[in-house]
């Protein structure tokens, strides 16, 4: 999803201003005020790498919040002389480094980021707000974060709350309450932020303070609010940031540009920011390549290539990250002159199947060739352009590229980051951290557009060397590369979105929620913020004096586990809390922000390359951990709906673990009971209680179940005992009998183990290795977290590439939509007719991906929305 970086000027040059000692320029101009802001912009440049980026400044004429209170920052000091004459060099660069720039006459910076914070959210962007001024606090919402760059901290809407006390949507009363000294807002005189924080929890917001003033237990504190009734209104009236002044509604406005470079240079030059130049630009006629070889890039001023060492794994080693140098290859780098051209002018030099390498970054988009680097003036443009040429694109993340581009059908040649990701599964979405990784050294800071394409050339080289050695080539010809196009596809079409439902759903949960809320205090005594650890394990383990459990750095842990070993009623209904808000702000709340004005549909973005297990997982919104079999989670599935005349089809997957557990130990009876169709579960609990299947109870049938999918996460007697509420023996009672039924399950535990713990790695059916660090660890608990991970790698990564396959292979063969993948499960989206008429060819695809020695099974159904269809 794109994102809408907007930064507080003022904010940051303030305190860049007093954070960095005093500096001149060569002129004997002040710039430390400068320099700590340019500090701060090339890292947020650097780690975010945004797209679009707008400065937002303060106007020096009086704003149209003088007009509702002529004492508005009435106090506020001159600024000091050796700040005000920096300020022009903050725009210089602004203009220099392609940052757009924004100022609204009568409207504070403020006003303007909330305006485009708006805009943005409209636009379906994340928004990020630079600043370290907490009255942003107000505009975070889902989607929305506030970011402190000297901290390094975002703050979301639970961050703020943590940080602050009170939720995002009550912050405009806080600051009301609280005022502002430095902008003379009045606020209620004699309440501090303790105060203030206590009053809006038990009321809400301002005005419902004054509506029940007489509910106000300190007397004090009633008469404070009284006295300061109409400084608290206008404060309120005052601290409100706009968010509909008149601002330019085309997105493009909000884009960064690309960089003039030697206009850069030389203010650099003119500050006498030489480290600055250097990792940004680098020196002119600097020879860069190090004494000993090992930098692969060359800055000359004679441009010639340069060959150096690049070290490679040996064939026979086991883990490429951590084996040692024992052969060396040559890369030669070389110079690739940059040339700028719009979609245009490139329609003239583009041959059809021409191979291009795509990248990015914050100066825009970028094409290699053998011979030069191109600068794309109107990207936007470019995707229906290579299209077009059939372009055999190189790249790394090359759907986020496509994305970017607009491209709709590309042809993938290569993908860096997937071949990362098979080298050493887990996040494999920076390129910087993983060139680190397996490079062994640091991308360089700010490369130019050529010293970059060098260095992913020089990283695909290695990736494709080690790919080989290890014999991961075949899943990432096979499975993650042509599954790229199909994922982009999926996320091109989008599903629609139910939002009356929704919010019908959000209204009847805020009623339960505040319900939960009135027992909880009720059973507690008092009234406080369930929502705060700090103060829930005040009121649970000192006022209530119930048995505490681990402690943390920041007071009493009162996470789930420790809930769960309370035995109070108050504890149910936390976790009932919990759970109902958690659904609400993750989903209810968050998903209709998350639909595209452009087709009203919501566009997740499936991850390729991040979990550890292989497994896809699925971001804006998060697919993967909506309830599945909660009323509540139901409700969220019924939100997503067929478009008009269509129906959706769920596919999925019949007990996929257990039939590949079955297939890899070849365990007689589990294969048995798969052959002939039957309940695994209930078949499970015959073989295990010795007992014929008709007898077999629903408590026999649950233990069972618990037993068949904890063994194949290495669950043992005390897990077993905790999911099924009965004592360790008899859980290990009833896993030995399970082991003596399933003998053949036993060995494959054993086996497997016994072979990670030799080469440090275990592979799934396709060839997919998962090499498991944790087995190399001193510490027992994290070397039993490894065990457990290597029993459970082969059968879960061996189902997630099956999933994978039958995507790849149903995308090539059906002419359906295929919207939404969640864990085994397909959706799809077309007329009915098609969807009946396709149906028998799609179930037999999805069975026949690969010939294991039990059958695959796959049930489908169709409805007008998700639940129904699933």
């Amino acid at each position: 999803m794109k994102k809408l970086y907007l930064v507080d000027v003022s904010s940051m040059f303030f305190r860049a201003f007093y954070a960095i000692r005093p500096l001149t320029s060569p002129a004997g101009v002040p710039v430390n005020a400068v320099y700590g802001f340019l500090s701060m912009i090339s890292k947020l440049m650097k780690d975010e790498k945004p797209e679009y980026l707008v400065f937002c400044y303060d106007r020096k004429e009086p704003s149209f919040r003088h007009e509702m209170y002529d004492q508005y920052k009435a106090h506020r000091s001159e600024m000091p002389e050796d700040l005000g004459v920096q300020i022009p060099y903050i725009k210089r660069l602004a203009d220099v480094m392609g940052v757009p720039s924004l100022e609204v006459p009568t409207f504070e910076a403020d006003d303007i980021i909330g305006t485009l914070t708006k805009y943005g959210r409209r636009q379906g962007m994340d928004v990020v707000i630079v600043s370290g001024d907490k009255d942003f606090a107000q505009l975070i919402e889902p989607g929305v974060v506030l970011y402190d760059t000297m901290k390094d901290i975002k703050y979301d809407s639970e961050g703020a709350f943590n940080k602050w006390g009170v939720r995002p949507d009550q912050f405009i009363d806080f600051l009301a309450i609280l005022g502002d000294s430095v902008d003379n807002v009045p606020g209620v005189k004699g309440v501090g932020e303790k105060g203030a924080i206590k009053l809006l929890e038990q009321f809400k917001h301002l005005e419902d303070i004054y509506e029940n003033i007489d509910k106000v237990e300190s007397k004090s504190v009633k008469e404070k609010l009284l006295a300061s009734k109409d400084n608290a209104l206008i404060s309120k009236k005052l601290v409100i940031i706009s968010t509909d002044i008149p601002i330019d509604e085309n997105l493009e406005t909000y884009k960064l540009r690309p960089w003039k470079t030697e206009e850069l240079r030389a203010l650099l030059r003119e500050l006498n920011f030489k480290n600055f130049e250097k990792n940004l630009l680098g020196l002119e006629g600097e020879d860069k390549l190090k004494a000993d070889g090992t930098n692969w890039y060359s800055e000359t001023a004679n441009p010639s290539p340069q060959k150096v060492q690049v070290a490679a794994a040996p064939a026979n080693v086991s883990d490429p990250l951590t084996a040692s140098i024992a052969e060396i290859t040559e890369y030669t780098a070389q110079e690739y002159p940059e040339v700028k051209m719009s979609t245009r002018e490139l329609t003239e030099v583009l041959a059809e199947n021409q191979p291009l390498w795509g990248f990015q970054d914050e100066r825009g988009v970028f094409l290699g060739t053998d011979k030069e680097v191109i600068s794309v003036s109107d990207s936007e443009n470019l995707g229906i352009l290579t299209d077009t040429f059939n372009v055999r694109w190189s790249g790394f993340d090359l759907k986020e590229f496509w994305h970017k581009i607009g491209a709709k059908t590309p042809v993938a040649a290569w993908d860096s980051m997937l071949g990362a990701y098979i080298l050493k599964a887990g996040d494999a979405t920076d390129f910087a951290k993983m060139y680190n990784k397996f490079m062994g050294e640091e991308l360089r800071e700010m490369p130019t557009p050529s010293q970059l394409y060098n260095s992913h050339l020089h990283f695909a080289k290695t990736i494709q060397k080690l790919l080989k050695e290890v014999h991961g080539d075949k899943v990432y010809n096979t499975l993650e590369l042509p599954l790229a196009n199909v994922l982009l596809a999926m996320e091109n079409w989008g599903i629609r979105i139910d939002t009356d439902l929704l919010k019908k759903e959000s209204e009847d949960l805020a009623k339960e929620i505040s319900e939960l809320e009135t027992a909880i205090h009720k059973e507690a005594g008092e009234s406080f913020n369930v929502g705060s650890p700090k103060q829930l394990g005040v009121v649970l383990f000192e006022k209530m004096g119930l048995p505490a459990g681990k402690k943390t750095k920041t007071g009493y842990s009162t996470d789930e586990e420790v809930m769960l070993g309370l035995e109070h009623p108050i504890a149910k209904l936390i976790l009932s809390w919990r759970e109902l808000s958690k659904l609400k702000s993750t989903y209810v709340d968050a998903i209709p922000a998350l639909i595209s004005p452009k087709d009203q549909r919501v566009h997740t973005s499936f991850n390729q390359a991040l979990t550890t297990t292989g497994r896809l997982s699925s971001t804006h919104p998060n697919l993967q951990n909506i309830p599945v079999r909660t009323e509540r989670g139901q409700r969220v599935r019924k939100a997503f709906i067929a478009a008009p005349r269509m129906k959706l089809m769920s596919v999925d997957y019949s007990q996929i673990e257990l039939r590949i557990l079955a297939h890899i130990s070849e365990d007689p009876n589990m294969m048995k009971a798969f052959a002939e169709d039957l309940d695994i579960h209930a078949a499970t609990a015959a073989e295990v209680y010795g007992i014929d299947l008709k007898a077999v109870t629903s408590e026999h049938r649950r233990a069972a179940k618990a037993v068949n999918f904890g063994i194949a996460y290495g669950q043992g007697a005390f897990g077993l005992a905790e999911n099924l509420g009965i004592s360790r023996s008899e859980a290990k009672d009833i896993i030995d009998r399970y082991f003596t039924r399933f003998k053949n399950v036993r060995d494959y535990i054993e086996g497997t183990i016994k072979l990670a713990h030799e080469q440090g790695y275990v592979e799934t059916l396709f060839g997919r290795r998962r090499y498991i660090d944790e087995l190399k660890s001193k510490n027992m608990a994290l070397k039993k977290f490894g065990e457990r991970a290597a029993i459970n790698a082969p059968i879960q990564g061996t189902a997630s590439d099956i999933v994978k396959k039958a995507m790849i292979d149903v995308a090539a063969k059906v002419p359906v939509r295929m919207l939404l993948q969640v864990h085994d499960e397909l959706i799809f989206e077309d007329t009915e007719a098609n969807l009946q008429k396709y149906s028998a060819e799609l179930v037999k695809i999805m069975e026949s991906v690969v010939a294991l020695k039990v059958p695959l099974k796959v049930n489908y159904a169709i409805g007008d929305n998700w639940d129904e269809a699933h």
